[in-house]
């Protein structure tokens, strides 16, 4: 599938409803999750892989994307009830029902060694709402992958290295975008902006 294809079939999914501030549920919009997964397979192509997880999915554009660069499967886990029916209607609407799974709870609460694949997709929150809001995350993401963990995080994340390295992983900060942020919350007050992200390719340690 070519960038642009991909980037335009991402746009069009089903949007995600947006109800919890608290949970810091902020979507990766089409254009980005399309230069980024593209450039990931360039890497470790999807198709090569057991699977990915899709960590904190919304709508699940992040794995959805994967697959359709050719992930065999994917897993979705995602907390919000109400957004996993979005999810589920953005499944549907791409076909692609028997290659997924989707798990609706709380990711310090799933069976790891039941769901571990190659590579793990993730956009957490960032912690601005409530801090550390990302390690739930981060955390679960090494105990569920295989191979690598990756990651869009605010650009001024300090912490991802450090953390990566304590864990026995390495992070590479590989990519930069001005994420676009619509006004979503009753706390935001400008029609539309963007923010600063970064995107961190996480590998096990050679030891």
């Amino acid at each position: 599938m070519r960038l642009r294809h991909l980037a335009m079939t991402l746009s069009n999914l089903p949007s995600h409803p947006f109800r919890e501030p608290a949970l810091e549920q902020y979507g990766t919009d089409g254009e980005t999750a399309a230069r980024w997964l593209y450039s990931i397979n360039s890497e470790e192509p999807f198709e090569d892989t057991d699977g990915i997880i899709d960590l904190g999915a919304g709508n699940g554009i992040l794995g959805i994307g994967a697959l359709l660069l050719g992930a065999p499967n994917a897993i979705f886990i995602e907390i919000d009830e109400e957004v996993c029916k979005s999810l589920q209607d953005a499944i549907a609407s791409l076909n692609l029902g028997e290659r997924c799974r989707i798990l609706n709870g709380d990711v310090r609460l799933i069976n790891h060694d039941e769901i571990r694949r190659d590579i793990v997709l993730m956009n957490p929150p960032w912690g601005r709402q409530t801090p550390r809001a990302d390690r739930p995350f981060l955390d679960t993401a090494v105990r569920c992958a295989n191979e690598s963990i990756h990651l869009l995080h605010g650009r001024g994340a300090r912490h991802i290295e450090s953390w990566a390295e304590s864990s026995g992983w390495f992070a590479k900060r590989w990519m930069e975008v001005d994420l676009p942020m619509p006004p979503i919350y009753s706390h935001h007050t400008k029609k539309r902006s963007t923010t600063e992200a970064a995107m961190w390719w996480i590998k096990r340690s050679a030891n």
